[in-house]
């Protein structure tokens, strides 16, 4: 009968041991893909306060264009371009987020264009700006 004891210590620790690691496991693996997720909003985060950035120069550079007295001609060109080339960077950004993730993480990506990270960011994304910009 005593010999039975022992074995029932050694699978109580035993049993005790791999619930721990099996917890400690879950609960790294909820903190892995939550910093992933508060990833995704910094970064979509910063990247609509450079277009901000951005669109205020092309403000100041028309200004400045009709200042010189540039012809209208000229005005339309460079914001028709400006226009293409902040359109080409927003799928650029959202594709290079995309296919930087291995296919494992895929599935965790909420968003697969400019418009839907928009609204990811505007939903998931409001409630840790709005701690951010607290602190």
């Amino acid at each position: 009968m005593e010999d039975y004891t022992w074995v029932l210590h050694i699978l109580v620790f035993v049993f005790g041991y791999v619930t721990c690691k099996t917890f400690y496991f879950l609960k790294s693996v909820r903190l892995g893909l939550t910093t992933l997720q508060v990833c995704h909003v910094l970064g979509l985060y910063t990247i609509v306060k450079g277009l901000e950035n951005y669109h205020f120069c092309k403000i100041m550079k028309i200004r400045s264009l009709k200042e010189a007295d540039e012809p209208q001609q000229v005005i339309d060109a460079y914001e028709r371009n400006f226009d293409e080339e902040i359109l080409l960077y927003k799928h650029k950004c959202i594709e290079q987020i995309i296919n930087i993730h291995p296919d494992f993480f895929k599935d965790l990506i909420k968003y697969h264009d400019w418009n839907s990270a928009m609204r990811y960011l505007n939903t998931d994304g409001a409630e840790f700006i709005k701690k951010f910009n607290k602190q």
